[in-house]
């Protein structure tokens, strides 16, 4: 059988959101419609070096999901359905200013794409209103690793213009939940369902290794999120204090909300 387009699958989703009750997470609801959906890696990478906006509902990674989830969200909040609004809003969300301009107008540090989002109104940050948890980070790894990016393998102007980016980033304070707080129940880590999770790192130059969603089953914190390992979204049978525990770069999570 052919699969919808994504038109389609659009059209249906935000259709389907319109007989939830009001306080329901609608973040969550998109984000377990997608739990099955493939996970490929470097979707917006491959062969597009003119940065055309990519939609692919079939195959996702732990970002694109995120970000389609995030637009599906802003539809739902203005009421529409038209897959021409949805491209719009993942652009807002995607890129700088919701401007795409380039492979360098892509919010490509979540530090980066927590502020832009902050500043469009479109997520609210909470990490700090739960821990007073920091941690030093600068964010050079992409300008210090060019090879490892289509777009900037053999593109030093690019790179130099990225060295300008990330610098506003040396030194920057993270705030993050420490990974031991992880297995507190939910009055103890207010953390509502359907934030958004971004999983905190040490490795130098990076600030955030991955992303999902917060799922609460039965008084224990879940990740609901595209996995490599898995090869698909998934709701993680492991809850987030054992999916990290054992990880020796991740630190902890931050908490953000889409508004």
């Amino acid at each position: 059988m052919a699969q919808p387009t994504d038109s389609i699958k659009v059209a249906r989703l935000l259709d389907a959101a319109k007989t939830l009750p009001a306080d329901s997470s609608r973040a969550l609801f998109f984000a377990e419609r997608f739990i099955g959906t493939s996970y490929v890696a470097g979707t917006l990478d491959n062969r597009n070096p003119d940065e055309n906006l990519v939609v692919c509902l079939d195959r996702l990674d732990c970002t694109t999901f995120v970000e389609t989830v995030a637009a599906l969200v802003l539809c739902d909040k203005q009421h529409s359905t038209s897959y021409a609004s949805f491209k719009k809003n993942l652009t807002t969300v995607r890129y700088r200013n919701g401007e795409r301009n380039g492979y360098l107008s892509r919010l490509h540090y979540f530090s980066d794409w927590i502020a832009d989002n902050e500043r469009k109104g479109i997520v609210r940050e909470y990490t700090r209103t739960i821990s007073g948890y920091t941690w030093p980070v600068t964010l050079n790894f992409m300008s210090r690793h060019p090879d490892s990016y289509p777009a900037l393998k053999n593109a030093p102007e690019l790179v130099e213009q990225l060295k300008q980016m990330e610098a506003p980033w040396h030194s920057y304070t993270m705030p993050y939940i420490p990974k031991g707080w992880l297995n507190r129940q939910p009055e103890e880590l207010p953390i509502v369902n359907g934030s958004i999770l971004a999983l905190t790192t040490t490795i130098d130059g990076l600030d955030v290794t991955h992303v999902g969603f917060a799922c609460w089953i039965g008084g224990e914190l879940h990740l609901l999120h595209a996995s490599s390992q898995k090869g698909k979204v998934i709701l993680d049978p492991l809850t987030l204090y054992e999916y990290q525990k054992n990880k020796k770069t991740h630190t902890g999570v931050r908490v953000i909300a889409i508004l």
